[in-house]
């Protein structure tokens, strides 16, 4: 014989694999003829009396032949202990056997597969699951169950929590444990329904099982759900874990949890170094969280150790939360810097008291330095709404502070606050300049309005005393609302230059900013506002006005160049610098040579009352009705106060009182005020005094003859 034949290798594969068929077809056929039907009914059947369970099959029972010995059971229901209610019901199990014992005569399970399977699990009043009694029972007959398999296909689990009053609901649940002798793989899927939003739920992980101790030397979940305003939200489980199922306890290390969302992009981890719990309690003795959110132009971070953490029936807690919270938006940051212990009871009650905090400003608005405040105070919130608030005082630059804010929603988050400040000097932190601090309407950067873009704010302010260069307010108050199209100051009053003031600021922010001012003011001391605002020092008194102007611009001084609106002032008891009116009057005709010279700052005309009214157009003020009274004289006047181009031009009728200069009666000197505004020039209006004469001739005589009558009548 020709051991390498082709023809004796092919007989010899042809009769062993006749020989292996036959052999299996033999072992089916006795495994089927052995099959009894009744008998495996009523072991199913007797199988939880132990328990107090019936279990009951409605279906067939067919053996399996193939890929391994075995039954099919279709139809199957189990009850609750010692009552008829149905607990689970599966539409078909099929249970696998060994092959070597079943030659023996033993029967021992070795895999389990179960389709349509719904079941109903409770937490009682008691803390213990209703499946509790299953995880004690023993098989018992002549069956064993040594699983190496274990599959769950189209499973539907009802979860009731009596002890939280919460339900949930598992729909198409899989399962699939592998090689759960030795070193076992375990995958799980469902849907997590809980009345809100569907979630969908993964398990991956490598699993150990020994006696009553299942250790996951790597687990990996992950729950998937579209969440309002954040899109598809993730939360992600790793790390190692031991499950003891005789005491229900777990143990875990090297855990991670994190929470991301796409909409805004935003991912939330906490990490827990070692982890103990059961189900009245989850413990970790300290755990790191960091997060970060980007939305806009902002960003958010986060970053914080915790102290003994603690996760029960009554929510999560933990005895010291230290760390910092950040905000930036473009080039502005706010830092806070947070001590307190944290309690979230019901996982919605959020609370911090007593808490510590040190809050930073650092922008460009502030080129010279940073706003720091040490506060003291509580946050408490509602996870569910959501809300936040906040009430903390302190010191703010070494000023008393104290701080009310309330949030509404996380995303696109609405405030309402009250502040209250002791003393802010913004001149600390503003640009230096050089020399004198420059008035408020002669400043030409452009005045930023970006940070609107982040607020949707309303509350009140009270700022005790309040410095922006020269210009000085005390005892201020205001209604405040910002949002990214206006900043508005409603109902604001405060003490300023010895006076009070109240009216409405409106500042819209469109391509060109839109300034609306409408105050009133009372017993104001007129001269050293008008320095601080647009230094101008040629007007002294104390009085009323009333504003009510507009202006579009970018800076203050383009605000200034386009005011439009109306202005009264009525004053008392004040003075026109520059020029005496009453000297001059006395000494006529030999003053007269003097009128065309530049106003004197020493040199003053008094008066009793001073009223006007001005029309401004465009950085240009209009008056016709200038009224001084005094007791030597009465002075009218009209004429306009360019502030664009920061010149005056305006004409005066000056007349003596008679009884005061004999003189002079029944003498009026038309008075031409002109010039820049800051050092006008005084000067006889002699326009006024050749009115109505159309030669050069002629108005050179009228001139002659007036000044003529006017030194004659004075002359003794």
């Amino acid at each position: 014989m020709k051991w390498n034949s082709g023809r004796l290798w092919l007989r010899i594969s042809v009769y062993s694999s006749i020989c292996a068929i036959g052999l299996f077809v033999l072992i089916q056929s006795l495994l089927f003829w052995q099959f009894d039907e009744g008998a495996i009914r009523r072991a199913l059947s007797t199988s939880l009396q132990d328990i107090h369970r019936q279990v009951t099959v409605e279906g067939k029972i067919a053996p399996r032949l193939f890929p391994s010995p075995g039954v099919s059971i279709h139809q199957l229901k189990i009850s609750e202990p010692g009552s008829s209610a149905a607990f689970a019901s599966i539409e078909e199990l099929d249970l696998y056997l060994s092959w070597l014992p079943l030659i023996t005569g033993n029967k021992e399970i070795k895999a389990v597969e179960m389709h349509g399977v719904s079941a109903n699990l409770v937490r009682t009043p008691d803390n213990t699951l209703s499946i509790s009694d299953f995880l004690l029972h023993r098989s018992q007959g002549g069956v064993s169950m040594k699983l190496d398999r274990l599959q769950v296909r189209e499973a539907t689990l009802l979860y009731s929590d009596r002890v939280a009053g919460a339900d949930h609901k598992l729909e198409d649940f899989s399962l699939d444990a592998d090689e759960l002798r030795g070193n076992a793989t375990l995958s799980a899927g469902a849907v997590l329904q809980n009345g809100k939003r569907p979630v969908r739920l993964a398990i991956n992980t490598p699993m150990t099982i020994q006696d009553d101790q299942v250790s996951l030397e790597k687990l990996e979940a992950v729950a998937i759900s579209e969440v309002p305003g954040l899109g598809e939200s993730k939360f992600a489980a790793l790390g190692q874990y031991k499950l003891n199922f005789a005491t229900l306890q777990t143990t875990g290390k090297d855990l991670e949890f994190s929470l991301t969302s796409e909409r805004p992009q935003s991912e939330l981890v906490l990490k827990v170094p070692e982890l103990s719990a059961s189900f009245n309690e989850v413990s970790m003795p300290s755990g790191h969280v960091r997060g970060k959110l980007s939305y806009a132009h902002s960003q958010y971070q986060l970053a914080a150790a915790m102290d003994n953490l603690k996760l029960t029936e009554g929510g999560l807690s933990a005895d010291k939360l230290n760390g910092n919270f950040t905000w930036q938006a473009g080039d502005t940051r706010l830092d806070f810097k947070m001590d307190a212990p944290l309690a979230l009871a019901g996982m919605k009650e959020l609370r911090m008291q007593p808490l510590r905090m040190t809050a930073t400003v650092a922008t460009p608005l502030l080129p010279r330095g940073k706003l720091v405040a040490n506060l003291e105070g509580a946050l408490d919130g509602d996870m569910d709404e959501p809300r936040l608030n906040l009430r903390v005082g302190g010191k703010l630059d070494g000023s008393d502070m104290s701080v009310t804010v309330s949030q509404y929603g996380l995303i696109k988050p609405r405030h309402e606050a009250t502040l209250s400040i002791g003393k802010l000097d913004l001149n600390r932190y503003l640009p230096e300049s050089k020399g004198d601090p420059v008035a408020v309407f002669l400043n030409n950067k452009p005045i930023p309005l970006d940070w609107l873009d982040y607020f949707d704010l309303t509350g009140k302010v009270a700022v005790g005393e309040l410095a922006m260069g020269r210009f000085r307010m005390n005892n201020v108050s205001t209604s405040v609302r910002i949002n990214p199209r206006e900043l508005e100051l409603d109902q604001m009053s405060a003490d300023i230059y010895e006076g009070r003031l109240q009216g409405d600021i409106l500042l819209a922010r469109r391509d060109t900013p839109h300034l609306e001012v409408k105050q009133t003011l009372k017993d104001m001391n007129i001269q050293p506002l008008l320095v601080d605002l647009l230094s101008f020092n040629r007007l002294e008194g104390k009085g009323n006005g009333k504003v009510d102007i507009s202006a579009d611009g970018k800076s203050f001084l383009d605000l200034r160049n386009t005011l439009t609106g109306d202005v009264e002032t009525s004053l008392n008891k004040g003075a026109l610098t520059g020029i005496d009116l009453v000297a001059a009057l006395k000494n006529l005709p030999g003053e007269l040579k003097e009128w065309n010279a530049k106003a004197s700052a020493d040199q003053k005309t008094t008066f009793s009352t001073l009223s006007t009214a001005f029309r401004l157009d465009k950085g240009i003020a209009r008056s016709q009705d200038m009224r001084l009274a005094s007791q030597l004289v009465n002075v009218k006047g009209s004429g306009k106060v360019d502030l664009v181009q920061s010149i005056v031009d305006y004409s005066m009728d000056v007349q003596a009182n008679p009884q005061a200069f004999t003189k002079l009666k029944d003498v009026n000197i038309p008075l031409k005020i002109t010039g820049p505004i800051n050092a006008p020039v005084y000067a006889l209006d002699f326009n006024a005094m050749v009115k109505g004469k159309k030669t050069e001739g002629e108005k050179q005589q009228a001139l002659k003859q007036e000044l003529k009558k006017q030194i004659t009548t004075i002359l003794p």
